[in-house]
């Protein structure tokens, strides 16, 4: 019944619930330590003077220092760095000892995963599950629990311990055919389908029918599937209390109930108490959806087709099973999630199909289905404009003359086939024995975006398993002396709120001059800091009020209070009622982490608002709306060179600058811009000599990221107003350029990407051409979560 993300969760929380019981495990429990590893703190200050060694992984070591049997770690990392780095640089560094002393940690497993916690963030999820097979008696069996059966097995056996009373709930997930499963298994033990086997596809009007038919089951021992009961919660209320009464009377002894729904939070606890649940997800990996979208055709039906046709299909179920497993990899693969499944390669086939017959054999018609595919069938699903951009990339690559011809590459290592003389079973084999093993390059992404995607879901592993560590309770006093604690550091370190009146007097005389677009924008970002910094001292103030007796605790207040514990900002949890984050800029950072960030916006804030005078590179990223900045960008160039302001777009170069200090002076027709990050790629100056831009010094291109550098520092921005050209293409996004040599890059807030989109730069390229940069997810952020 769960999900293959949700296992490790509970495992997790199952070992460890057994270890601060004194049930399991050699060593004594210890609360410093686990909390460490949910929370992984950082110590910012001392400055990384390992080069190899990336700064987050640093700074938590050095926090890690802080308890006691981990005191010398810093010293040795230094002082023993070679060895050391290739502990760092190993595939699997949770199997090997770690150098010096600290070898001695593989007796205490625990303590052990503190470390690869810091330093190899990407590993923890394995070593956290090698941890609970170690820890737990028979642990290998819980770790695997059925994993060496098929869906036909486990429904079989399911079928074993169900009872008339005992209802099977399977929850759905997209590619996964439970019916299919049932219906074997109606025919294996007798059931025919519409006499002794009822299947209700439920809907409005549908709840009278399925009413009739459990009523004829429940009297004559049949079978009864309701399927996507979720559409139907109020229903599910008579149905529990249907289910009740033939409990209390009797039921036929072979009368079995089957429900189905997608994950829902509409259905009734009574329901879910009384079903044994299934999950039943599609297989994962490139190699098996691919199998699995080629075997999904009859083998008679590819057997008709010519030999282009076949070659085409193949193209386009490998194009499939690239849409079905890119999601894996987060934000990176696609913005938002999309339900692809076997009826839009189904439908897509049947296109490609009627238009091979209407060719009669001659030339293929490979616009019109491109266009089918990717803004039709595929398209169709895709909201998002960055995401249609990668699904037709992969088209433009993969539909094209080269794979009739057996030249064209899928993937690196993975070639077309030859279509002659390739028959249905020649292609599952070649499959099978061509398609190298999973790795991101088959998705045309950077080996480093596994480990992004790696540290990512191990962030949110620690984050729910803490979260639910709080809501079973205790804490007691300790949490409490944590709260105040926290309370007393955030208002000791609260800048003051600005003087808004004294601002609009001063900004008077600014706003007749030529930086007048620039000036709003810093009155309207002091606003905004205005509400934020009273919200955060006024929630506060209550609840230390509430927390001492002299204020009844309000639900806002108990929010609040739970977020501090858990360290993460207040309103990130969409069901808590107290809220900083909706009046703060987009974030994924920890609350503290989040706090220091915004000193450092204030202090940026307070250096403008002196002089009123845009600095000379700005920190645009500390903006709560930067489109606004750009809209103001463009006011001032418009207004400066008499163009009408609805004819002004903006273009970007980076400069050679890497400092904020080093800009000395306003570039002509834009700004500069700072403290921004690059993911999926870097920037190379290397081999590239400097180029002029209106007077900026401008050098390099997007190269491919090195190993482990996930989001290198961009040097300078220069942001400049230009006309728009009569060949650039308008979009939701920005105006899309057409030139060979430019990358249209997406630039985020945050690394979630999706929702908090900005604006889109212009980048060069060379090592990589934009169609690399589209399937890598190159793309430009404000602010990383840590």
């Amino acid at each position: 019944g769960l999900f293959e993300r949700h296992k490790l969760i509970f495992l997790a929380q199952l070992t460890f619930n057994l270890m601060k019981r004194g049930i399991v495990g050699d060593q004594e429990w210890n609360e410093v330590n686990f909390q460490f590893l949910m929370r992984s703190p950082m110590k910012v200050g001392e400055e990384n003077p390992l080069d190899w060694l990336p700064d987050n992984a640093w700074n938590s070591a050095m926090a890690l220092c802080e308890l006691d049997q981990f005191a010398k770690l810093s010293t040795d990392l230094v002082e023993a760095a070679p060895r050391f780095r290739e502990w760092f640089n190993s595939l699997v560094p949770e199997n090997e000892k770690l150098p010096l002393e600290w070898a001695s940690l593989d007796r205490n497993p625990f303590e052990k995963m503190l470390v690869v916690r810091c330093l190899r963030p990407d590993r923890v999820q394995t070593a956290l599950g090698n941890f609970i097979r170690a820890t737990l008696p028979n642990g290998n069996d819980y770790a695997d629990c059925d994993g060496t059966l098929n869906s036909l097995e486990i429904l079989d056996q399911s079928l074993g311990d169900s009872t008339p009373t005992t209802p099977i709930y399977f929850i759905l997930s997209p590619g996964a055919n439970v019916v299919a499963d049932l219906d074997i298994m109606a025919d294996k033990y007798g059931f025919v389908k519409g006499e002794s086997y009822h299947n209700v596809s439920m809907g409005q009007g549908q709840d009278v029918v399925a009413m009739g038919y459990l009523e004829t089951a429940h009297r004559n021992g049949h079978w009864v599937i309701l399927n996507n009961v979720h559409l139907m919660p109020k229903w599910l209320i008579e149905l529990e209390k249907k289910l009740d009464e033939y409990a209390m009377e009797g039921s036929h002894e072979k009368f079995r109930v089957f429900l189905t729904s997608d994950p829902s939070k509409s259905i009734p606890i009574g329901i879910l108490n009384r079903c044994i649940k299934l999950t039943n997800e599609p297989p994962a990996g490139l190699k098996a959806n691919l199998k699995r979208a080629w075997c999904f055709f009859p083998k008679e039906q590819i057997e008709e087709a010519d030999s282009k046709q076949k070659s085409i299909l193949f193209g386009l179920c490998h194009f499939h099973s690239i849409m079905m497993e890119r999601k894996l990899f987060g934000p990176m693969g696609f913005n938002m999630i999309y339900p692809f499944a076997m009826g839009d390669l189904r439908d897509s086939a049947k296109c490609l199909a009627n238009y091979m017959d209407n060719s009669g054999g001659g030339k293929i018609p490979w616009q019109d289905l491109k266009y089918i595919f990717g803004e039709i069938m595929y398209g169709g699903h895709i909201t998002d404009f960055w995401d249609r951009m990668v699904d037709n990339t992969y088209l433009e690559v993969l539909m094209q003359p080269d794979i009739v011809m057996s030249k064209g590459q899928f993937a690196p290592g993975f070639n077309s086939p030859d279509p002659e003389g390739m028959k249905y079973d020649d292609y599952i084999k070649y499959t099978k024995e061509t398609l190298p093993p999973e790795a991101p390059p088959l998705y045309g992404l950077h080996p480093n975006s596994e480990i992004a995607y790696l540290m990512n879901a191990t962030s949110s592993l620690f984050s729910t398993i803490l979260r639910l560590s709080q809501g079973s309770g205790g804490g007691g006093d300790g949490e409490g002396s944590a709260i105040h604690n926290t309370i007393e550091d955030i208002l000791a370190r609260l800048p003051p709120t600005f003087d808004l009146i004294t601002l609009d007097e001063r900004a008077e005389e600014f706003l007749r001059g030529p930086q007048a677009p620039y000036v709003l924008v810093v009155k309207q970002e002091c606003g905004r800091m205005n509400l934020l910094l009273n919200k955060i001292s006024l929630s506060l103030d209550e609840l230390t009020k509430g927390l001492a007796g002299a204020l009844n605790m309000t639900q806002q207040m108990e929010d609040l209070a739970e977020a501090l514990t858990l360290m993460e900002v207040p309103g990130r949890n969409p069901f808590h009622t107290a809220s900083w984050e909706k009046l703060a800029w987009p974030s994924t950072k920890a609350l503290m982490q989040w706090f220091a960030d915004l000193i450092l916006r204030v202090d940026q804030l307070q250096t403008w608002t002196s002089t009123l005078q845009l600095p000379f590179s700005l920190w645009m990223g500390a903006l709560f709306n930067p489109t606004s900045f750009l809209t103001a960008i463009k006011q001032v160039v418009s207004r400066s060179t008499g163009s009408a302001l609805d004819q002004m777009s903006t273009e970007t170069h980076f400069t050679t600058m890497t400092e904020p200090s080093s800009a000395s002076s306003y570039p002509e027709n834009g700004v500069y811009v700072h403290g921004i990050y690059m993911e999926g790629a870097r920037w190379s100056t290397d081999g590239y000599s400097v180029d002029t831009v209106t007077g900026v010094d401008t050098q390099g291109a997007v190269a491919p990221s090195k190993p482990k550098e996930l989001y290198p520092l961009m040097p300078l921005m220069y942001i400049k107003g230009v006309p728009i050209q009569p060949s650039w293409n308008p979009q939701a996004v920005g105006y899309i350029r057409p030139e060979p040599h430019l990358y249209n890059c997406p630039v985020y807030y945050t690394v979630i990407r999706g929702p908090v989109f900005i604006f889109t730069a212009t980048l060069m390229t060379d090592q990589l051409n934009p169609a690399s940069c589209t399937l890598a997810g190159v793309a430009l952020m404000f602010s990383l979560t840590d």
